[in-house]
């Protein structure tokens, strides 16, 4: 197998930050993924490397909480998938058939995004149940672990856009409008519950009967994956049915879950294995103790008639018992010893053990084994001996030695069961000549063995050949599926730009029609307005030319649009007036000229007044704008009311 490769350790940098401040780990997510979404996050906050991107990081938690939105990928819509749907309708009905009256149906929508597909599979489960439905029979749980998909999803309204998918039918029977697009009815959003839930740590939701969790392991490695499989198949009832995406064709799944339509990943559970889910870090409730607590020391002892009880219990027991106290004296021998030694209680007790000689314990048991018992060097010691029993046969016996503990946990003395294993041991000499007839059969199939062999190396060098080429496939199989499983999430990642590519020329269209209606309007204005307006660029030339410039300088606006205007030749801007004007907007300087001569179109001369105003942004000098208003009718009217005064006061 070949080694995994190096992890980078300024990737990993960045995921141990983003599990310090979101207690979201990453780490055993697909690195070629997580990639891809710190390397636009990257290029959204210029950062060039990663160290830097590292850095921001650090000093902005805003940072966090947009790279983990990053990471979740939520693309998903009403009915996403049509083919899949119509397989999950049919599994949908079957559930509902089988149920019985009284049983809850329920449904787990596993990495349910922005609620898309827990609101889709309850109308679905509502459509499938009939007339009046869903009620309280019609349970579905939405999980994932963004807490503001699930904030989203609980409020149930949706665009038109994110219900494509629905038909006209559905739209009118299971939506309302609202505020921003279209809202859940109640009676979908009462049936439908929405949770933050970790699939790979959190406790699964228990008893469902369908989940779906689709283009979710895509993400994952195959540890991950196996672990949430597990989680599934414990939450799942007998026959429970589990969807995954059309890209998760993950080879653990077969093993845990019957294939019921596999080209849609739809499977099983098998009834007939159980897999137990149990915590991974079990907790004590505070104030419990983790094993029942002892009595203490110092509790008064049990009454008398306990100890006769106990000492009934001992006499009763069929094995022989003998106890010894710290210094090897005999304080118990029950009745069992009693008969199998054929000594009396009284003449044994207060005696040394192992001064009495009794057969069938061996002085190494009373002495080396019992002393390592009694230093707590051992927990257990035993020792095989032989009995002699007058007219019959010798008893094979074994006995035990193990610590004799008081209420205190002191080291009280031994305790030493003797048992007859004298069947045991005439089993085991029948196993031992029952053994040795097999092992000459052995000898005699070993020569047909060996004649055999030689076509089975010939077999098994064809089962090599074949086992190589078996590898070789699944291998490339292996690679054509995270190939496949890197193109889908490519393609979830380029149908997440396309939408917000979309949105962008929406708002760009819009803004486009805005500032045309605005150069619609600005041009009439200047075109209606009763000066001459002149529009220069920064270099000169012309860019506006309106109806008034026409009249009073004599060029057309198709004559003079694009022109530089210090080269043409106007009639009523002198030379000496257009140098002068050159000067000026050069220097960024305006001017104003008061009773500029000029020739009027019908042949007469006038007067006029000449604004120039440089245009500046900023700094930078967008052009410049020229008014060119005719006086001479005021300059007319002046004079004729200046020559009026002059002959009143005649």
């Amino acid at each position: 197998m070949a080694s995994k490769p190096p992890r980078d350790s300024e990737l990993e940098a960045i995921l141990e930050k983003v599990r310090q401040v979101r207690n979201f780990d990453f780490r055993n997510y697909k690195r070629a993924t997580l990639q891809r979404r710190i390397d636009r996050r990257m290029a959204a906050t210029r950062c060039r490397t990663r160290s830097a991107y590292l850095a921001l990081l650090e000093r902005d938690t805003n940072e966090v909480n947009t790279l983990v939105s990053s990471m979740l990928i939520k693309l998903t819509t009403f009915f996403r998938d049509p083919e899949v749907w119509t397989s999950l309708r049919k599994v949908v009905k079957e559930l509902v058939r089988k149920r019985r009256p009284d049983q809850e149906l329920r449904i787990w929508s596993a990495g349910c995004a922005t609620g898309e597909e827990a609101y889709s599979i309850a109308i679905a489960a509502a459509e499938a149940m009939g007339p009046g439905m869903p009620g309280t029979e019609l349970k579905v749980f939405g999980t994932d672990v963004d807490e503001a998909a699930i904030a989203f999803a609980r409020r149930g309204v949706y665009t038109l856009q994110q219900l494509e998918g629905c038909g006209k039918e559905q739209l009118a029977r299971w939506f309302v409008p609202a505020s921003g697009g279209y809202a859940v009815r109640k009676e979908i959003r009462r049936s439908v519950v929405f949770g933050v839930n970790n699939l790979v740590s959190d406790a699964p939701v228990s008893r469902i009967d369908l989940i779906l969790c689709r283009n979710v392991f895509i993400y994952l490695d195959s540890e991950l994956q196996k672990r949430a499989l597990a989680r599934f198949h414990f939450a799942l009832r007998r026959d429970g049915v589990l969807a995954l995406g059309r890209s998760e064709l993950i080879p653990f799944a077969a093993k845990l879950f019957a294939p019921e339509d596999l080209p849609r990943r739809i499977y099983r559970k098998d009834g007939r294995q159980e897999l137990p889910w149990v915590p991974q870090h079990p907790m004590v409730p505070p104030g419990e103790p983790p094993e029942p607590s002892r009595r203490s020391a110092d509790a008064p002892p049990p009454p008398a008639p306990q100890h006769a009880f106990l000492r009934d219990v001992l006499d009763s027991h069929p094995c022989p018992l003998i106890a010894t106290d710290g210094q090897g004296t005999v304080t118990l021998f029950n009745q069992a010893a009693a008969r199998l030694w054929s000594r009396h209680e009284k003449d044994v007790t207060g005696k040394r053990l192992v001064t009495l000689a009794l057969p069938g314990l061996s002085q190494e048991l009373l002495v080396e084994q019992s002393a390592r018992v009694r230093a707590g060097r051992s927990e257990r010691e035993s020792g095989d001996g032989t009995l002699n029993v007058p007219g019959g046969e010798p008893l094979a016996i074994r006995a035990q030695v193990v610590p004799l503990r008081s209420e205190s946990a002191e080291n009280a003395g031994l305790l030493y069961a003797a048992h007859d294993v004298t069947a045991l041991r005439s089993l085991e000499q029948s196993l031992q000549r029952a053994n040795d007839e097999l092992n000459t059969a052995n000898l005699r199939l070993q020569s047909s063995n060996e004649e055999l062999r030689a076509s089975n190396e010939e077999l098994e060098t064809t089962n090599e050949e074949l086992q190589s080429a078996n590898e070789e496939l699944q291998t490339t199989n292996e690679e054509l599926q995270s190939t496949n499983e890197e193109l889908e999430t490519t393609n979830e990642e380029l149908q997440s730009t396309n939408a917000e590519l979309d949105a962008t020329n929406r708002e760009l269209a819009h803004r486009t029609q805005e500032i045309d209606a605005m150069d619609f309007c600005q041009h009439t204005i200047i075109r209606t307005v009763s000066a001459g307006v002149v529009v220069l660029s920064a270099t000169g030339h012309i860019t506006a030319w309106n109806l008034a410039a026409e009249r009073l300088l004599g060029l057309t606006e198709r004559e003079a649009i694009g022109q530089l205007l210090w080269t043409l030749r106007i009639p009523a801007l002198s030379r000496s007036l257009l140098s002068r004007l050159h000067k000026n907007l050069a220097a960024n300087h305006p001017l104003r000229q008061e009773m500029v001569r000029y020739q009027l179109p019908h042949g007469g001369r006038g007067h006029a007044t000449l604004v120039a105003t440089p245009l500046i942004l900023d700094s930078q000098v967008l052009g410049a704008i020229i008014l060119f208003e005719d006086t001479t009718r005021m300059s007319t009217l002046s004079q004729e009311n200046r020559e009026m005064k002059e002959r009143l006061k005649a």
